[in-house]
């Protein structure tokens, strides 16, 4: 997504969502959709047509993300997993949302319109004599 979408996408965020406060909550929130779009629809670009969508599903994100952080004690959450050497820790509930929940869960609602979008994984079965041939 370019920089004029992503611009875009924030002030349709405020439109729609005026009490959504700039700052990196909202840039982590809006990067980690960006981010679940493109692998959802298997893209490297997005449709300009997405972007309102994007928007949307931003928002609802945010919202949930920050009641969850607001409506619950940290303590409730794990805050910190190590296995074989890797650590994964969420310093907030926000980020754990975002980094645990599924792609129905944050793109409710959208999912039908999405998959019209979406490209379909391809794998070449043919052996490399083939191919060059």
């Amino acid at each position: 997504m370019t920089e004029e979408q992503k611009n875009r996408v924030k002030e349709y965020i405020s439109i729609l969502n005026s009490s959504v406060n700039p700052g990196m909550l909202l840039d982590f929130t809006l990067d980690t959709v960006i981010d679940r779009v493109l692998l959802y629809l298997n893209e490297t670009t997005i449709d300009e047509k997405l972007e309102r969508v994007i928007a949307q599903v931003t928002v609802n994100a945010y919202q949930k993300a920050v009641a969850d952080s607001t409506n619950s004690s940290q303590d409730q959450f794990i805050s910190s997993v190590t296995d074989n050497g890797q650590s994964i820790k969420f310093e907030n509930t926000a980020k754990q949302y975002m980094a645990t929940s599924t792609d129905q869960t944050i793109f409710t609602g959208f999912t039908d319109l999405l998959n019209v979008y979406r490209r379909p994984h391809t794998i070449d079965t043919r052996t490399t004599n083939e191919v060059t041939s």
